[in-house]
């Protein structure tokens, strides 16, 4: 039978991470999903956390805007992060957000805070994100959700697609 790491008669899981579930790689351990930097984000990505926009992006960002979500949400003023220690101009308007430098600076390539926001309301994400390179191009980059947006705390899937399932293949390959 093929255990959950994919080898047949292997004794699955055995790799134990500091929140006690067991993994078949130590680098699929997680600190349960949760966002704490711009660098736990996947590639290309932003997160709206506590006033602070993350991002990690694998190119270097000449320019931004976006527009924060939420009822009845006001963005007060645009400040710091990386996007000020680069020199960009951020502005915030209603609830749109645009930075860019006037001498051409980028934010170099990476993770951190983009920039910090003020906010009157409750943000609920960010939407309408345009990220440009320094040639003007649009750079494709998106909102996380976490976790792809389903309901799967763990992200473990059994061969039959259950979360957290206890399905698994044999050693002829049938789930």
């Amino acid at each position: 039978e093929v255990d959950e790491c994919g080898e047949c008669d292997g004794s699955g899981a055995d790799i134990m991470c500091d929140d006690g579930s067991y993994v078949c790689d130590a680098e699929d351990c997680s600190s349960g999903g949760d966002i704490e930097t711009g660098c736990d984000l996947p590639e290309n990505n932003l997160y709206l956390m506590d006033g602070d926009v993350l991002y990690n992006s694998n190119v270097d960002i000449a320019g931004f805007q976006f527009n924060v979500d939420g009822d009845s949400l006001t963005v007060l003023g645009a400040f710091g992060g990386d996007a000020a220690a680069a020199g960009f101009t951020v502005s915030a308007g209603g609830s749109t957000v645009l930075g860019f430098s006037f001498t051409g600076s980028t934010v170099s390539a990476g993770c951190g805070t983009l920039v910090q926001l003020d906010l009157n309301g409750d943000a609920t994400g960010l939407s309408g994100i345009i990220i440009s390179n320094s040639d003007g191009e649009s750079v494709d980059f998106s909102y996380y959700e976490g976790g792809g947006g389903d309901d799967c705390a763990s992200g473990v899937y059994d061969c039959a697609g259950v979360c957290d399932g206890d399905a698994v293949e044999d050693c002829a390959g049938d789930c």
